[in-house]
């Protein structure tokens, strides 16, 4: 082989990483780090392969030298083999060193780096799912408990409204009822006794018939009511059902006087004590006498609350102030009619009770219950149908006692006997009663209007 087609490098793989190393062509056998992995590798004897050139060819080939980079071989003097480091020319520029080559530990600490990364990565996630999580529990049981008292809220705002709006229509007249009545009845009783006429005093009262009348007869010119004056009545709480129909009272009471005189009382005969005798004008005088000094008084005043506000009953007011119920009953006058407020029941204490022909009725003055008269009625009457719903004797009911307005008459014939000429109306005119609520009620017992509860 001449000079010029001599090789100048050879080449063999290395054992470990199985990558070609170059060496000058005809060195010596040497050991030497790879310059790929840095393991150590021995080269090969090409003075002794015979096919060396063209493996050297081959690999040169293969690896893409040419034929200008080949070198020549270095042999020592005594031709031993010596280690020397591998030659790299110019050409062999691109072998790596073993500090360039990749760290594999390096790929592996990145690798687990992104692993970690990863990691942390997917340790937020989860504490950013786990944070939403709550965050939805919250709203879900917020949302729930909205749900729930949102009626009891919208109570509450509406009650926090009507308290800032004020109290209702329904509540002042509640709260009227309860207490607010009085001082509008003490006005209007005032009104009324202050007033110095029958026409004056009307503004005050319940415009019954026949009320204008009563009280141009009982209050002529000049008269007043200073030996009862206003500020001597008393507030008197009925029942609530009372107050829910407007029915409201005030009451003056003055207890009789006891004097001496009271126990030398004129004794009259039989017939004047049972009427059928003309009363002396000593009997008149002591009457009279004991009606103005020593008699207790007792003077009802009721109230009815109308469109035009509380006005007051003047017929149940004059009843009780003048005693017309007593005088009407003391002295009789031949066919003589009134028209009273009463308290009636039956009673058993009466000279017809064993006649079934007759009920026997007590009849009341409502301001002075121990004054009272007993009218025997017929049966089959038409007051003693009306009155019949009070009957007790013989039937499985108790005693009751009703208030009703009723007109009470004297016989117009002697010897004279008092009778009920008619029930107007179960409970007073005006206040609790209407005409005509006493109708009989074939298909029941029961009377048709509730009954006033008001103590006495």
């Amino acid at each position: 082989m001449s000079d010029s087609t001599k090789p100048t490098k050879a080449s063999f793989s290395c054992k470990y990483c199985q990558k070609n190393i170059q060496i000058p062509y005809g060195l010596s056998v040497i050991t030497a780090p790879c310059p790929y992995c840095g393991k150590e590798v021995t080269s090969p004897d090409f003075g002794k392969v015979g096919a060396a050139e063209p493996e050297a060819s081959a690999a040169r080939k293969t690896d893409g030298t040419n034929e200008a980079d080949k070198v020549e071989p270095v042999q020592t003097s005594t031709g031993s083999t010596v280690k020397a480091p591998v030659l790299v020319t110019s050409a062999a520029a691109s072998i790596k060193k073993t500090s360039d080559l990749p760290d594999p530990n390096k790929e592996v600490n990145e690798k687990l780096g992104e692993d970690e990364g990863v990691s942390e990565k997917s340790k937020e996630a989860r504490l950013i799912w786990m944070v939403l999580l709550v965050l939805l529990l919250v709203i879900g049981g917020l949302a729930i408990w909205l749900t729930s008292s949102g009626g009891n809220q919208a109570a509450v705002a509406q009650a926090q409204a009507d308290e800032d709006a004020g109290p209702s229509a329904e509540e002042l007249k509640k709260e009227w009822r309860a207490g607010g009545w009085k001082q509008d009845a003490s006005n209007v009783l005032i009104g009324f006794m202050s007033a110095k006429s029958a026409e004056e005093k009307m503004k005050y009262v319940i415009p019954n018939d026949g009320v204008q009348e009563e009280l141009q007869q009982f209050y002529p010119a000049g008269s007043d009511d200073s030996d009862t004056p206003a500020e001597f009545f008393a507030h008197r709480s009925g029942s609530e059902q009372d107050h829910e129909r407007g029915i409201f009272r005030m009451h003056y009471h003055q207890p009789g006087q006891v004097e001496i005189k009271d126990y030398f009382a004129p004794i009259g005969s039989l017939d004047k004590i049972m009427g059928m005798k003309e009363a002396t004008l000593i009997d008149m005088a002591y009457a009279i006498n004991k009606s103005n000094v020593s008699a207790p008084i007792s003077i009802m005043a009721f109230f009815k609350d109308t469109e035009a506000g509380l006005k007051l009953d003047a017929s149940v007011f004059i009843q009780g102030k003048f005693r017309t119920f007593r005088s009407f009953v003391n002295y009789p006058k031949l066919g003589d009619k009134k028209i009273f407020r009463v308290t009636i029941s039956e009673s058993i204490d009466h000279e017809l009770r064993d006649n079934k022909q007759y009920r026997t009725y007590r009849i009341e003055d409502f301001a002075y219950p121990e004054e009272h008269v007993n009218v025997s009625v017929k049966v089959d009457s038409e007051v003693g149908k009306i009155l019949s719903a009070l009957n007790w004797r013989g039937t499985d009911r108790g005693y009751q006692a009703r208030t009703a307005t009723l007109e009470l008459g004297w016989s117009k014939s002697k010897p004279l006997s008092l009778q009920v000429e008619r029930l107007i109306c179960w409970e007073f005119l005006g206040v609790g009663g209407e005409i005509g609520n006493t109708a009989e009620d074939a298909d029941s017992d029961e009377l048709t209007e509730v009954p006033l509860t008001i103590d006495k």
